[in-house]
């Protein structure tokens, strides 16, 4: 049933409202100059490392020279007026690098360019050696850059930022998370990356260093997090609970950060002895569902399994693999959809909560 058009449009409304952009052109001799003043955060600590290849740093380079419009930067503006890189992270570190002034990756700076595919002579040129001219005309190229102000919701500016981040090695739900809530506090963001180094954890999970550098690890503890002894509360897709849940803790001053280190340490120590297959679904690829189940029914029934048998819990993960009841109620629909979600948390209870 439709809802109401006058409350359609109250909630339209209210989105609109409660999200506050600004834009600005700006050549990017000025976006070096606040760089340098640190007025512009780059901070691969949080984000996806600057690895773009030397043709593709190239390709960039040409593309100014020639004048080929470029796709925007996104930052997100902090407290104090900074901006906060979000989305461009490739190609502003690639124009700073070039000009040798990449403070976080100061190896990558003074680099040379290839052949390029439109301008072949631009090979073995680094910044300096090119024509005075051509430099200033780099320096004097415009870029668009999108903020996202202070006051804005912090839920829509992750929604802003998941859905236009569009660029050449787009980033992960987890990445834009970090970078936009790191402008209220950095300490949540350093937690879930401890706990993500765990090194049984990461033993346990058994990821690719690319999603290791793509914070699929902290995701993962991220998502135990928000759903341990929350279940009730999933009123939405998983990945906007986890946004939701980052937002109140880190907003939270009194956020326990004790218990949920102690929850999580127990029950990885109580999984570690039965290896990575124990996650893998029988296609072998890591499920979501799977470690969703196992990971909430072994912490939020932490008493039952401190001493339990391996064999015992590993037939537990057996049924969770192949049970036809679990298989049913998950069948349709999305993975991550709440549905899908909360019947997997109840069948978590039903089967981890006895031995």
């Amino acid at each position: 049933m439709k809802v109401d058009e006058q409350l359609l449009l109250k909630d339209i409304e209210t989105s609109r409202n409660t999200l506050q952009t600004d834009k600005l052109d700006m050549s990017f001799g000025e976006i070096m100059s606040m760089y340098e003043k640190d007025e512009i955060i780059i901070n691969p600590e949080f984000q996806r490392l600057y690895r773009w290849t030397g043709y593709q740093k190239t390709r960039f380079i040409e593309s100014i020279i020639i004048g080929i419009p470029i796709p925007p930067i996104f930052v997100a503006e902090d407290k104090n007026g900074r901006w906060e890189l979000v989305d461009g992270l490739q190609r502003l570190s690639t124009m700073l690098s070039f000009f040798g002034i990449l403070k976080t990756l100061p190896e990558k700076n003074d680099w040379t360019l290839n052949d390029g595919d439109l301008i072949r002579s631009l090979e073995n040129y680094k910044c300096s050696e090119l024509p005075i001219k051509i430099q200033l005309n780099i320096k004097r190229a415009s870029c668009r850059v999108e903020i996202i102000k202070w006051n804005s919701q912090y839920d829509l500016r992750f929604e802003l930022f998941n859905r236009l981040n569009t660029g050449g090695s787009p980033l992960t739900n987890q990445e834009i998370r970090n970078s936009l809530y790191r402008a209220l506090s950095s300490e949540f963001n350093s937690f879930l990356k401890k706990l993500s180094q765990n090194e049984k954890f990461i033993k346990l999970i058994d990821v690719s260093r690319e999603q290791m550098d793509e914070l699929y690890l902290e995701e993962l503890v991220l998502r135990f997090m928000s759903l341990y002894r929350n279940g009730n509360n999933v009123k939405s897709s998983i990945a906007q609970h986890m946004t939701e849940f980052m937002r109140q803790a880190v907003e939270n001053k009194k956020f326990n950060y004790t218990m949920y280190e102690q929850i999580f340490d127990k029950t990885i120590d109580i999984l570690s002895p039965l290896g990575s297959k124990i996650f893998r679904a029988k296609s072998h690829v890591f499920s979501t569902a799977v470690y969703d189940t196992t990971m909430i029914g072994i912490a939020e029934n932490i008493h039952l399994y401190g001493g339990a048998k391996l064999e015992k819990i590993k037939s537990k993960i057996e049924v969770v693999k192949s049970d036809e009841k679990y298989q049913a109620m998950t069948r349709s629909g999305g993975n991550n959809s709440v549905q899908r979600v909360i019947k997997r948390l109840g069948f978590s209870k039903e089967i981890f909560g006895k031995l």
